[in-house]
């Protein structure tokens, strides 16, 4: 059992419990008292422990955690989520508190400032920019002034990363393409991938015929400049399907988490 400090400048148990429980200064002589008695001290620990004990298991134990209160300050939950936790705030001033202090460490760093945001569609520029290396399937046999067009499928190397470029068709007659994603690397995992955005963005090419390419893509010269055409995801398996993809110039952006992986001069032509 826990005894009473006999010191006459000992503060009370009131006055342990107010510093405890509400953070209430003592008075000087009693402050200055506790910072020589280790008797006070592990009193004054006691308390506290008692009482995160009781606001972890009792007080608590209906309260959003603190990933969901994160999520709620910077605004990623759905409505009805978001109408739960203010209905608790309303009640509850220990989760009030926290998301006070959760705004205030929002509000003094922005992730994404402002003049660097870009527009949906365009790419971010904070990361680094791999332009993946078209590798031949088999050796091309080229004469004098004859240009090879690289055939279907097509291989490319990015880093550590395999890209296999497929075209298929539809059932119902629509160009698709396939890519099958694979790693180099046996310590890295092509599940790690799943989820990652995969952008087919169209280029024009002025040589084209109108009727080559769809019209509302027309005034697309760069793929920077303008939203994708077609976007997806890759699958677990490690595969993205692109559909329907209409005859054109196009470049494939992959975003992975720490680069960008580019493939540029993907010609589709009429069969």
């Amino acid at each position: 059992m826990m005894k009473n400090c006999s010191h006459i400048m000992a503060p009370e148990d009131d006055a342990l419990l107010s510093l405890a429980l509400d953070d209430v200064p003592l008075s000087t002589e009693a402050a200055c008292h506790l910072a020589g008695c280790a008797q006070c001290r592990e009193r004054l620990e006691r308390y506290r422990q008692t009482n995160n004990f009781l606001l972890n298991s009792l007080y608590r134990s209906q309260c959003p955690d603190a990933t969901s209160l994160n999520l709620f300050c910077a605004h990623y939950l759905s409505p009805d989520e978001v109408m739960t936790i203010s209905e608790h705030l309303a009640f509850c001033p220990l989760c009030a508190q926290d998301v006070r202090e959760i705004r205030r460490v929002l509000q003094s760093f922005e992730a994404f400032p402002a003049e660097s945001r870009q527009p949906l569609g365009v790419l971010r520029r904070a990361a680094e920019r791999i332009v993946a290396t078209l590798v031949p399937w088999q050796p091309q046999l080229v004469t004098r002034g004859e240009v090879a067009e690289t055939p279907w499928p097509r291989q490319y190397r990015a880093g550590t990363l395999n890209i296999s470029l497929h075209l298929s068709r539809a059932s119902n007659g629509d160009l698709m393409m396939l890519g099958l994603f694979s790693c180099v690397d046996p310590d890295e995992s092509i599940e790690a991938f799943e989820g990652v955005d995969a952008h087919l963005y169209p280029i024009l090419n002025h040589l084209q015929e109108p009727g080559d390419i769809q019209p509302e893509i027309m005034l697309s010269t760069s793929w920077e400049k303008e939203p994708p055409l077609i976007s997806t995801k890759i699958d677990d398996l490690g595969n993205i399907v692109f559909k329907p993809v209409p005859v054109g110039s196009y470049t494939l952006v992959v975003q992975l988490p720490e680069n960008e992986v580019v493939i540029e001069g993907l010609k589709i032509e009429r069969s």
